[in-house]
């Protein structure tokens, strides 16, 4: 897996995940957002595919940080405001249970040697969980949210949760 490659691939995938996010109404953070999951989504396909030791190695760290960071980011910066409003209060319960199942299944994933048969299933489990989060904050959180907040506050969010998201990385 050419690191070029995977990453103009993991671009373009969110590129197209971004236009879609658009055309859906989504603004500011969250379509930002929808964006970073095109993003990793492509590079945890890419990755799901490799039986290599070294290639998962090599590769893991890498979707690693993202998932913690965007995750530990929107905790930080995106879910709070939504605390503020009966709409979504639900949400930002049920992303913060989500975000901790998702923690955990990173730490299995790093907790197995990457070339034995346990990686690839603690691998599928992240994977599986990775869409399923995805799949319900695209389709249901981020709509509410956006209609909650209102586009002014989504485009006022996106500067914070990027600052929140570079400092996550930097203390992974």
């Amino acid at each position: 897996m050419s690191n070029t490659i995977e990453q103009l691939s993991a671009k373009a995938v969110g590129t197209v995940k971004a236009v879609k996010a658009g055309f859906n109404g989504l603004r500011g953070v969250f379509l930002h957002l929808a964006e970073e999951h095109g993003e990793v989504g492509a590079l945890l396909k890419q990755l799901r595919k490799s039986t290599d030791a070294q290639e998962r190695r090599a590769h893991f760290p890498k979707v690693r940080a993202e998932l913690l960071a965007h995750e530990r980011a929107e905790l930080a910066e995106v879910y709070p405001p939504l605390l503020n409003h009966d709409s979504t209060r639900e949400l930002v319960v049920l992303h913060n249970q989500e975000a901790t199942q998702l923690e955990s299944a990173i730490r299995a994933v790093d907790a197995v040697d990457p070339g034995s048969e346990a990686w690839g299933l603690a691998f599928e489990r992240l994977f599986a969980l990775v869409q399923q989060h995805v799949e319900e904050e695209e389709k249901d959180f981020f709509p509410k949210a956006q209609a909650a907040l209102g586009e002014e506050a989504a485009e006022a969010l996106l500067p914070r949760y990027e600052a929140a998201k570079t400092s996550a990385k930097h203390q992974l």
